[in-house]
């Protein structure tokens, strides 16, 4: 059993969900400026404190500039995607479209734009941003200032017989093209 590589792979996760929290809605304190705390990132209002409708996607949509939105695609946590899997337009189609199961490389779509499932996205309730939609290779930048490195240090607690791991990791993240982007919130 090869004990410092499942650590290494635990130290990876661990500051994976870490970083993704911050990419979402990091205060930019000692960690990145989140998407939904980048206060020029213009907003969509919802229709419903409590729940979210067809229109709402389509103004989301429909508000971002063409040249974003050819690259678009969704955010949001897995029980806001729930919703909007339910959700149909007025000709009682549903929005949320699979991709077809004899072509691959298609993904599943929202109004044609595909999504990703991100858990840091709050769920759909009064004053939450419960949906991001953007180009988000030009609109949020991420530096990877120092790539993970994990120190194996036996001496300092040699006496007890333990061996401590230090690891270490620094990226960071900001809007950088807000008008890349929108996000929906709720009144």
């Amino acid at each position: 059993f090869d004990l410092e590589a499942e650590m290494n792979t635990e130290f990876a996760e661990q500051f994976a969900k870490a970083e993704g929290t911050a990419f979402i809605s990091g205060d930019g304190s000692n960690k990145p400026t989140g998407i939904v705390n980048g206060s020029t990132v213009s907003s969509t209002t919802a229709a419903n404190a409590a729940s979210i409708v067809a229109d709402d996607l389509f103004d989301l949509v429909h508000g971002l500039k063409s040249e974003y939105a050819r690259s678009a695609s969704f955010m949001m946590n897995r029980a806001t995607l729930g919703a909007v899997r339910k959700l149909k337009d007025t000709a009682g189609q549903y929005l949320f479209q699979t991709g077809f199961s004899g072509q691959s490389g298609l993904p599943n779509t929202i109004l044609g734009h595909p999504y990703v499932e991100a858990p840091d996205v709050a769920d759909i309730a009064t004053t939450a941003k419960s949906v991001i939609f953007g180009d988000y290779r030009r609109g949020y930048m991420i530096v990877d200032r120092v790539a993970l490195s994990v120190l194996r240090d036996p001496f300092s607690q040699a006496s007890s017989g333990n061996v401590r791991y230090i690891a270490r990791r620094r990226v960071g993240g900001e809007v950088v093209l807000a008008e890349a982007m929108r996000v929906l919130e709720h009144p």
